[in-house]
């Protein structure tokens, strides 16, 4: 017997062909809408596979009769639709001529697609589709690599990153685009994609579990996180804005500030999460009592691994150790590799990966190389008791000044004498660098400086030796073993070298780091504007603190003290004196750019005076032509 078409008000299944809706039939009586959609579905199925042995496409009548009006396919019954369905006659036949439309054009289009045409024709359309897809990925992976170049010269620049980026995505979207255009091409991978698309929207949309009222599904719990992952996005920019514009005009201690940002970051972020989930329908009544049942089950068998698991959410997000960085936890010491939910590797400097929990980074004391942005190398140096200390303080202080890419300029190497050994004098020689992992290339650098400076100012290194020291010797025993001793191995008092000590680097030469910062590679300095007003000559703060860095090899602590003492100096100041130096796009001048501006300014204003008070110069500079006639 054929179907009865729907109530208009009923909820509907759709009638899928070849993985194309052809309309939607509802429920009646005990029969559900999608049990109805499946029967016409399967009813068009067999009848199209007639048809293709046949060699005709089937064709959709309508028949009428005094009581209904029936839909059938090849003689075959499909859809009845009877008075009671509709409201009126006039819209029950709209609704059949409406149905016959939709229901031929899809058997005509399936009918179509599986002939053998058809077939080398959608085909051809792949291959063609194909190598277009093919010739857009090589032009975006030319372009990938231009930009990946431009960033490797230029690698301050975050543009390129998110370009980069834009390009994967891109890249991504075209191969995208390329697979749904082959599956719409043929009826059975169409068919598939529909299915594998319901499925997915049936299992996103699915009540998971119950909270109080509300039932929660899969893409309720994905909103909610995704809105919870863009709150805290937009939560950091705002408190990294705050602490750097706002918290600074306070004058509080850093800490102090830190401490505020702590606070409005985490409040922000637990007020925003209390709507969100409450905007997601989620009972927090409901929800206190199902995390109360989990933490009991939590507390008798996961503790530790929920404490290694919480411990990680807290290496993320506090980051206390990053990636990349040098870090000694207990008796390990490596490389952090990967941060991970419950455990963290680290690479030896044996090449071997060790896996420590991550409750181990919270619990326990941590000894992070990288964080401090500075990294002490040190050199042990013993000379014989008697040496000059001076002189030894000179030579290893001059050795170690010896330039090298990787040690720092600020702060400078130093020399200290440690104590008295047992057999000589020791030294340590400390240079700075900020990489931790040059320390073993450094160290190397460093001794074999110490080792030529020492060799050539001739100072020994004391050898491993014994003294025999004998006490209430006869007066004639102890003449004749000298005279047994020959000259040369006797005990000689040690001399003082007469060579000159080398010269030791002042720390800080102001006149040159000053004649180079205004030089051709210096900092920009030019004119500039603020508030309507112009400053001649003027250069940033923070331009100042990254050429030091980069041309003086300092810290970015030491540039900044660097500033503040030429400011002391009278090497430099702030344009309306009103800033120390800071590490902001403040103005500061050179005062010997302020006297030469000076100079320049007065020397003309000179002319023009002596322009004004002599008439006669003025008269004849007016008109040359009086001028040439004389």
């Amino acid at each position: 017997s054929p179907v009865l078409a729907e109530d208009a008000t009923s909820v509907k299944a759709p009638v899928v062909l070849d993985g194309r809706e052809l309309l939607e039939i509802g429920p009646l009586g005990k029969v559900t809408a999608q049990e109805r959609a499946e029967l016409i579905t399967s009813t068009l199925k067999s009848a199209l596979a007639e048809s293709i042995q046949r060699g005709t496409p089937p064709q959709i009548k309508v028949v009428r009769s005094d009581r209904d009006i029936v839909l059938k396919i090849d003689s075959r019954p499909l859809v009845e639709v009877t008075e009671a369905d509709v409201l009126n006659s006039m819209y029950s036949e709209m609704q059949v001529q409406m149905w016959q439309e939709k229901l031929q054009q899809g058997l005509n289009q399936s009918w179509q697609e599986r002939t053998p045409a058809y077939t080398r024709w959608a085909v051809k359309k792949l291959i063609i589709a194909f190598l277009i897809t093919l010739l857009l990925q090589g032009g975006l992976v030319l372009l990938f690599r231009y930009i990946q170049r431009q960033k490797l010269q230029n690698p301050h620049r975050r543009w390129h990153s998110l370009q980069l980026l834009s390009l994967r995505l891109l890249q991504v979207g075209v191969w995208a685009t390329f697979i749904k255009y082959g599956i719409q091409l043929f009826p059975i991978t169409r068919a598939w994609f529909y299915e594998a698309v319901k499925l997915l929207d049936t299992t996103f949309n699915s009540r998971m579990f119950k909270l109080g009222e509300e039932s929660i599904s899969l893409s309720q719990i994905l909103a909610i996180a995704l809105t919870i992952v863009a709150l805290w996005v937009g939560v950091s920019w705002f408190v990294s804005i705050l602490k750097s514009r706002f918290l600074p005009l306070t004058e509080a201690e850093r800490s102090h500030q830190d401490t505020i940002a702590f606070f409005v970051q985490y409040g922000l972020l637990s007020i925003g999460a209390v709507l969100i989930l409450n905007a997601g329908g989620v009972d927090f009544q409901s929800l206190a009592i199902l995390l109360g049942a989990l933490g009991v089950g939590i507390g008798f068998g996961l503790q530790n691994i929920v404490k290694d698991f919480i411990c990680g959410l807290i290496l993320i997000v506090a980051r206390p150790v990053k990636v990349g960085e040098l870090v000694q936890v207990g008796e390990f010491q490596g490389l952090v590799q990967r941060i991970g939910a419950r455990t963290t590797d680290i690479s030896n400097i044996e090449r071997y990966i060790i896996t420590i929990p991550n409750s181990r980074f919270i619990e326990g004391e941590v000894l992070n190389w990288n964080r401090s942005g500075i990294t002490r190398v040190k050199a042990y140096v013993k000379v014989p008791y008697g040496t000059d200390i001076d002189f030894v303080y000179k030579v290893l202080l001059a050795s170690a000044q010896v330039e090298h890419p990787d040690i720092l300029r600020h702060p400078p190497p130093k020399v200290k004498f440690r104590e008295y050994a047992e057999d000589g004098l020791q030294f340590r020689v400390v240079a700075f660098i900020r990489d931790p992992l040059k320390q073993p290339k450094v160290r190397t650098h460093l001794y074999n400086q110490i080792e030529r400076y020492l060799r050539k100012y001739g100072v020994e290194v004391p050898r491993p030796q014994q003294d025999l020291h004998l006490t209430d010797l006869d007066p004639e025993i102890y003449a004749w073993v000298r005279s047994q001793t020959p000259v040369e191995h006797r005990l000689q008092p040690q001399e003082t070298p007469s060579i000159e000590p080398p010269t030791i680097k002042e720390e800080y030469d102001w006149e040159a780091i000053a004649t180079a910062m205004r030089g051709a590679n210096g900092v920009s300095i030019k004119d500039r504007k603020f508030q309507f007003k112009k400053f001649q000559n003027v250069f940033f703060g923070s331009d100042a603190v990254e050429w030091l860095m980069i041309h003086e090899r300092a810290t970015r602590e030491e540039a900044i003290l660097m500033g503040q003492l030429m400011l002391e100096q009278g090497i430099i100041h702030h344009v309306l004196d009103e800033h120390n130096f800071k590490d902001e796009p403040l103005f500061y001048r050179f005062y010997n750019d302020e006297i030469e501006s000076n100079l320049s300014t007065n020397s003309q204003m000179k002319e023009n005076s002596q322009q004004e008070t002599d008439p006669d110069a003025r008269r004849i500079d007016l008109d040359p032509q009086n001028n040439s006639d004389e």
